[in-house]
């Protein structure tokens, strides 16, 4: 047998020469970005490699006398990983336009990487009525605006600026030109940053103190946004950077394309809406409406009112909140509601700690706990596919249930004359009532059990958290140091280093895999 001739080599020598062909072509037609376009057509280079393979396939096959290759051989697969991952994240850097949730970084900031940082401090004041807006427009640094007893709007700014040497970095700054007008009630804070060629190489951090009573609209192309002890409502938007709002008197509008949010300690009603990672909202009066796709923990405490929760994955309405909701990819986790509450999700697993009032859940792929330390009072509907049903009453509930598990099995503590169990069958189920009529408890579930407990004794009372720690910043000593006069500039110079029946037990096997790999395939998704 002859051996069979592997085309591989001339493969990866075209691949080279279509690489430097690419990046080749902007010598000579400078429109062209390189990186743009490995970032949208790298997936071509799997495809041809895929081609080459079923080629080397259909030609073994057309010689029975050859030795035909392997299809992948483990360094091949690894290879593979390595451009998957590797083409994944420059697509998701440099297409930014296609994908908000990407990075982007300009020449300026490039250039800026090779280059020193200069520092330039400017403070100035201006009289502002109380019960006015203020608007901060184009803004691309970190934007902190606390509330203070004072008439004036006072803010300081820290220009960063990367050049070559002082002389170029002085120039930039003072090319930078920041004006505080006011313009139909509203204080407008605006800055000429993008008619100046190198501002991606310019950044400013601005510090505001402002009369508590003032509203805020906050546009940031890069940034932290803080702000504190306002009576007012805000509007706070940003591409890139997290979003703190706390002690706030009023609705808090947020917008986000990455970032954290947090908002604590509003008397007033929260919005957010876009894209993100971690959020905690907690102490609000009024109600908090999310609508988005944030994939990191995500955490709401003691919500006044209602609670919306919008994304691809989860539809919840929750009303009078007084404990917590934690929600990661995997996992929803409620302790204390007095309200209704309703959830439609899907891969997750739901667990509902001392409820009051009525549930009506819906979930598949995922495991449901539910428990009171109150006798039910109000209707309980549970409908799960492909996951176990768990409901922990008080020894003392009255109640009507209707529990079907098909391809399952069903479990209760709870037996008296008028509550049926049938355990045998394709679909065991309970049924009927318990003790002297009370609320409706429907529970659906597929190849899942259904288990109706009796609730253990309510658990002492958590610990109350530590405070947050103090967010780090410029204490009003060091705000008044670098703010001796109003309209005077002060400039400072520094350089910086850079987890049935015996018949249905091999069925059930099916759902527990489809469950285990949704929920693997979707542990880098949304909530």
């Amino acid at each position: 047998m002859s051996v069979y001739y592997r085309r591989g080599s001339i493969f990866w020598a075209l691949t080279l020469i279509a690489v430097g062909l690419i990046f080749l072509w902007p010598n000579f037609n400078p429109a062209i970005h390189p990186w743009q376009i490995i970032a949208k057509f790298w997936p071509l280079l799997i495809i041809f490699w895929g081609v080459s393979k079923l080629f080397d396939y259909l030609r073994a096959q057309a010689h029975p006398e050859t030795i035909p290759p392997p299809l992948f051989s483990g360094s091949e697969v690894v290879l593979l990983i390595l451009i998957l991952v590797l083409g994944t994240l420059v697509s998701k850097i440099v297409l930014r336009s296609s994908q908000p949730w990407g990075w982007h970084i300009d020449d300026d900031e490039i250039a800026g990487l090779f280059m020193n940082s200069y520092t330039y401090d400017q403070t100035f004041s201006q009289p502002a009525k109380a019960g006015s807006q203020l608007v901060l427009e184009d803004q691309r640094g970190t934007v902190e605006i606390r509330g203070a007893d004072q008439s004036a709007i006072d803010v300081m700014a820290k220009k960063t600026v990367r050049a070559e040497n002082e002389d170029d970095a002085k120039k930039l700054s003072d090319s930078l030109k920041y004006e505080l007008v006011e313009e139909a009630g509203h204080y407008v804070l605006r800055s000429n940053r993008h008619s100046l060629s190198e501002n991606g190489r310019l950044s400013v951090d601005l510090d505001l103190r402002v009369p508590k009573a003032m509203s805020s609209e906050v546009s940031s192309e890069r940034g932290d946004i803080l702000v504190d002890g306002l009576r007012g409502d805000q509007t706070l938007s940003t591409q890139h950077g997290d979003v703190r709002a706390t002690n706030i008197e009023g609705l808090v509008k947020i917008h986000k394309s990455g970032g954290l949010t947090e908002a604590r300690d509003v008397k007033g009603s929260i919005e957010l809406d876009g894209r993100g990672d971690d959020v905690e909202v907690a102490g609000v009066t009024g109600t908090v409406s999310v609508s988005g796709e944030f994939s990191g923990a995500i955490e709401f405490r003691n919500v006044g009112q209602t609670l919306r929760y919008h994304s691809n994955r989860t539809d919840m309405t929750a009303q009078q909140l007084s404990g917590r909701l934690n929600m990661e990819v995997g996992s929803m986790e409620v302790d204390g509601i007095d309200g209704p509450l309703d959830v439609t999700t899907k891969q997750k697993d739901l667990t509902v700690d001392d409820f009051k009032h009525s549930l009506r859940i819906s979930d598949s792929n995922g495991q449901v706990s539910l428990q009171t330390f109150t006798p039910p009072t109000h209707d309980i509907q549970v409908n799960s596919k492909n996951g176990a049903i768990e409901l922990r009453l008080p020894a003392a509930s009255n109640f009507q249930i209707e529990a079907n598990s098909r391809h399952g099995e069903v479990e209760s503590d709870f037996a008296g004359p008028g509550l049926k169990i049938v355990k045998e069958g394709e679909t065991p189920s309970i049924s009927g009532s318990y003790g002297k009529g009370g609320p409706m408890i429907r529970l659906s579930t597929d190849y899942g059990s259904i288990r109706l407990l009796h609730a253990g004794p309510r658990p002492p009372a958590p610990p109350a958290p530590p405070a947050p720690p103090a967010r780090p910043g410029k204490t009003e000593a060091t705000w008044r140091q670098h703010h001796p006069l109003p309209h005077t500039a002060a400039v400072s110079v520094h350089h910086q280093d850079t987890k049935a029946p015996k018949d249905h037990k091999a069925i059930r096997w099916i759902p527990c895999l489809t469950t285990a790999l949704l929920k693997f395939t979707s542990s880098r998704a949304g909530n």
